[in-house]
C-alpha cells in the first residue's frame, strides 16, 4: 500500500514541475493556460504511450501511430515559489498550491476561486489490492455531468459508477451499470460559483467513480476515482463554462469526425430483415421502397449480422467477413441497389471469430489474435454462438491483415460505411491475456478499452484507401476517450419502454 502524506521540495524541470512526496513522485504540467496535468507515477517510469491524446507537449511512443491526428505544442509558462510549508506554481490563468504537511494539491483560477482540492491522506493512494485512487474535495452544491455514457439521472451527484464496458443488451435505462463505453471524463459544475471544471483521467484500466455517495466523518465530503492499474494521470480543465471545458477536452482528445451528410438522416435498423431464411436483400430494398411511398426519407440502413450467418459444423453461426448467399444473392448488386435508392448501408462487423469460423485458421497463421496469458496460443472467450478468439488491434500486422479482410469482404462490394459492433472485449475473462501493445507487450486488462478506437481508426483508413473523396461513415457501440475522432456512437441495445425515452438523451 502507498499513501502520500508529506511533500518535500517542488522543483522545475524543462517542461514540468516535480513534487517529491514520501511515497509516490508527482509531476505537474501547465499544458496550456487552462489545462493542467497532474500525474502520480505509481509505476515510477512515467512512460508516455497514449492512444487517446491528440495534443501533447512531450514525446510519446504512439506518435507514429497517431501521426495523422497528433500535434505537439510548447507547454504554457509557469513559475515556482517553494517555501517551507507550501509551494506555489503560478501560470497565466491557473495557480497550483502544493501544501506539504499534510500533503495535498489545490488549484485556483484567475479569479482566485478554488476549482480543485485534494483530500488530505486520501489523494494519491495505492490500496492493498494495487488499485490506484485519487480523492477530491466536493461540496453539496456540485453537480457532475459526463462519464461518457451512463444510465439514470443526468446529474451524477451521490452516485457510484463503474467503467467496465459490457454487452449490456436490454439494459435498465435507470439502473444498469456499466454500459458499453469507457470514458473517464466528467464536468463538475458548482451551482453557487457558476463555474465548471473538467476532470479527465488519462487511464485505460477499468475503474469506478464515487461522486459523494460514500461518507466518512473523518474527512470532508469527497469524490473518488479508483483504477485497477496505471497512474493517476489527471488532466484538470478549467472553464469557466461547460462549453469551454468540452472544447478544451476535445482539444486534448480530438474533434468529432466530419461525417457524410447521410449520417444526419433517418437510419433504418432491424435484425428482422437480415435474419429471414432467404432473399433478405429483396426484403430490405422493398422496405426502402415502402418508406419512400409513405413519404419517410431514409438515408442509411444498419445491416445487422444476419448477413454473415453461414453454415458451419455446429450449425448456422455469425461469421464476420462471410456472406450468406441465400439471404444476399449478390452483395455488390445489393449495395448498388441501395445506393440507387439514396441509402448508405453500414454492415455489422465484429472483432471476435468463432472457433468454427471458416477463416479462423488463416487468421491464426497470420498471428492476428490476442494470446492466452500462459501460452502463445490465442486466448479464448465466450462469443456469439460459442467460444471465440479476438483480434489484437494493438499489433501492426494484425491491423494490416484486418484492413485487407475488410476491403475484400465488405468495402469492395460497394459500401463506404462500417458498423463496428460487440467490441467491448468483455468476454475475455482472463484479464492477463496478452496483447502486442505495439511490440512492447501488455494485457487485455490494460488495453481492452482502446480496442474499439483502434478498430474504428483502421476502418477509416481502409475506407479512405478504397474510395476517393469519400467521408467514411463508421458506427461503433463501444469507445474510449477520443472515439469521436473516428465514429458516430450509439447507446447500445435498449428496450422499447418509457424509461428508455426518459433516461436516454440524444
Amino acid at each position: 500500500m502507498k499513501v502520500c502524506l508529506k511533500a518535500a521540495a517542488v522543483t522545475q524541470q524543462d517542461s514540468y514541475f516535480t513534487v517529491q512526496t514520501d511515497s509516490v513522485p508527482i509531476r505537474i504540467w501547465f499544458l496550456t493556460d487552462q489545462i493542467l496535468r497532474i500525474r502520480a507515477g505509481f509505476d515510477g517510469d512515467f512512460l508516455e504511450e497514449s492512444y487517446s491524446l491528440v495534443t501533447t507537449a512531450w514525446e510519446d511512443r504512439m506518435d507514429k501511430f497517431m501521426k495523422d491526428y497528433r500535434k505537439r505544442i510548447a507547454p504554457a509558462q509557469a513559475t515556482v515559489t517553494d517555501g517551507e510549508d507550501k509551494a506555489v506554481l503560478q501560470g497565466k490563468e491557473l495557480k497550483v498550491v502544493v501544501e506539504k504537511d499534510p500533503f495535498r494539491i489545490c488549484v485556483y483560477d484567475k479569479d482566485g476561486t478554488q476549482i480543485h482540492a485534494d483530500i488530505v491522506d486520501l489523494a494519491y493512494m495505492e490500496d492493498s489490492n494495487h488499485r490506484r485512487i485519487h480523492t477530491s474535495e466536493i461540496s453539496p452544491e456540485d453537480c457532475f455531468y459526463g462519464f461518457g455514457e451512463k444510465s439514470g439521472e443526468f446529474n451524477k451527484a451521490q452516485k457510484f459508477m463503474g467503467m467496465s464496458p459490457k454487452d449490456a443488451m436490454g439494459y435498465n435505462p435507470k439502473e444498469t451499470d456499466s454500459l458499453y463505453k469507457h470514458i473517464p471524463f466528467y464536468i463538475k459544475l458548482n451551482r453557487n460559483a457558476k463555474k465548471a471544471v473538467g476532470y479527465f483521467y488519462h487511464n485505460t484500466y477499468e475503474c469506478d467513480f464515487d461522486m459523494g455517495r460514500e461518507k466518512s466523518n473523518y474527512w470532508k465530503m469527497h469524490s473518488r476515482y479508483r483504477a485497477d492499474g496505471g497512474d493517476i494521470d489527471l488532466f484538470l480543465i478549467s472553464g469557466p463554462s461547460i462549453r469551454q471545458v468540452i472544447e478544451r477536452y476535445t482539444d486534448l482528445t480530438g474533434k468529432s469526425a466530419m461525417l457524410p451528410k447521410s449520417a444526419l438522416g433517418y437510419l433504418g435498423s432491424s435484425m428482422y430483415y437480415p435474419e429471414l431464411e432467404a432473399d433478405c436483400d429483396d426484403a430490405i430494398t422493398e422496405f426502402i421502397d415502402t418508406t419512400k411511398e409513405e413519404g419517410i426519407p431514409v438515408d442509411g440502413f444498419q445491416l445487422s449480422s444476419g448477413y454473415c450467418a453461414v453454415d458451419t459444423e455446429e450449425g448456422v453461426k455469425r461469421c464476420t467477413f462471410t456472406w450468406n448467399k441465400k439471404r444476399f444473392k449478390d452483395p455488390k448488386d445489393f449495395f448498388a441497389q441501395m445506393k440507387k435508392r439514396g441509402v448508405c448501408v453500414s454492415p455489422n462487423v465484429k472483432p471476435g471469430m468463432l472457433l468454427v469460423h471458416p477463416k479462423l485458421e488463416e487468421m491464426k497463421e497470420k498471428d492476428m489474435f490476442i494470446k492466452a496469458s500462459e501460452s502463445d496460443e490465442p486466448g479464448i472467450g465466450t462469443w456469439w454462438g460459442g467460444k471465440g478468439m479476438f483480434v489484437d488491434f494493438t499489433k501492426d500486422s494484425a491491423r494490416e491483415n484486418w484492413k485487407a479482410l475488410l476491403k475484400e469482404n465488405v468495402l469492395d462490394y460497394g459500401t463506404s460505411s462500417v458498423w463496428n459492433d460487440n467490441c467491448e472485449y468483455d468476454s475475455l475473462i482472463d484479464k492477463d491475456c496478452r496483447c502486442s501493445f505495439e511490440g512492447k507487450g501488455g494485457t487485455i486488462g490494460q488495453l481492452k478499452s482502446v480496442m474499439s478506437n483502434i478498430m474504428c481508426q483502421i476502418a477509416g483508413e481502409a475506407i479512405h484507401e478504397t474510395f476517393e473523396n469519400t467521408r467514411p461513415y463508421i458506427v461503433c457501440r463501444s469507445g474510449h476517450c477520443g472515439i469521436q475522432r473516428y465514429a458516430q456512437t450509439w447507446a447500445g441495445d435498449n428496450l422499447t419502454c418509457w424509461d428508455s425515452l426518459k433516461y436516454n438523451i440524444a
